[in-house]
């Protein structure tokens, strides 16, 4: 494989890092939008699976390393990775790759936890044992997002939950629960947007040279730039929208970066408004080996 896409924006790096490729259910992942609509850009398989990645933007300035989820990681029992096609996770390869490991890494950001954002914050080892997947990080979260995965008696909450204390328990004394937005190092900010989950937060990132935002699940794949294509999974899709334009509208103004957590096609793009609708533009794409490649999206 090729070395990871990076994003220059002077004094910060932004290198987009992968997980690998996995498969989720194309309704959930487009809500109330039509199968027949969803499906040309996005074709589904014979058990409605789309294709879809797990993007984890590694931010790297100076000797900081953040980096924003983990994907899913190896954690999975068999009869998931069946389920979700998805394996042992890439993101230590695509480390490598760059000349790091996974001790380079000083701040984990999750924009929220759920597992295919915050699985791979621990490895299973061969012995069955799971360990912090990045032993020096430190492990930001908000606080709420925290609180609801803990302790929620909403039975789909805790569905949507079940798998945290699995990967939690190992990274407790690293864990920084934060509340609302915060400065993870100079000109690297995480935000609340809400909309997904209760507390879903984002990282933006700006500098004189540019700007970055991964919007993780507020933005998952190009199709959900367009305002109403919204996951069936958000907890309110009406603040997933007013976030999407909040967020979209600031890059299309500035020619700045968005990276798309779930796209199977295209790692980040720069934002156009074209006929009132948001588009990606000058993008990095994804190959099918996982190695990429500058084009138009």
């Amino acid at each position: 494989m090729d070395a990871p896409a990076k994003i220059d924006l002077g004094p910060v790096t932004i290198a987009l890092l992968t997980d690998g490729f996995w498969r989720n259910d194309g309704g959930c992942m487009f809500g109330v939008v039509p199968r027949e609509l969803w499906r040309r850009e996005h074709p589904p398989d014979e058990h409605n699976r789309i294709r879809l990645n797990l993007v984890c933007p590694l931010i790297i300035r100076g000797n900081e390393a953040v980096l924003v989820d983990t994907g899913i990681g190896n954690r999975l029992s068999d009869v998931e990775r069946k389920i979700f096609d998805h394996g042992d996770g890439w993101l230590c390869d695509g480390l490598e790759r760059l000349g790091m490991e996974p001790g380079d890494v000083t701040c984990v950001v999750l924009s929220h936890l759920h597992f295919d954002h915050a699985g791979g914050i621990v490895r299973r080892r061969p012995s069955g044992r799971f360990e912090a997947a990045f032993a020096r990080a430190r492990v930001v979260v908000q606080a709420g997002e925290l609180e609801v995965a803990r302790s929620s008696r909403n039975e789909r909450l805790r569905a949507a939950y079940r798998h945290v204390p699995e990967c939690l328990e190992p990274v407790a004394q690293r864990l920084e629960p934060v509340s609302g937005t915060v400065e993870l190092i100079p000109g690297v900010r995480a935000a609340v947007t809400g909309g997904h989950t209760y507390d879903h937060q984002v990282v933006r990132v700006e500098t004189g040279q540019g700007s970055f935002v991964h919007l993780a699940d507020i933005v998952p794949t190009r199709s959900h730039l367009r305002g109403p294509w919204n996951q069936a999974y958000d907890l309110d899709a009406l603040r997933t929208m007013e976030e999407k334009e909040r967020y979209l509208s600031r890059a299309s103004t500035e020619n700045g970066w968005v990276s798309f957590a779930h796209d199977d096609r295209l790692l980040a793009a720069r934002v156009r408004r074209e006929h009132g609708r948001y588009q990606a533009a000058e993008g990095l794409l994804t190959g099918e080996d996982g190695a990429t490649e500058p084009g138009r999206a």
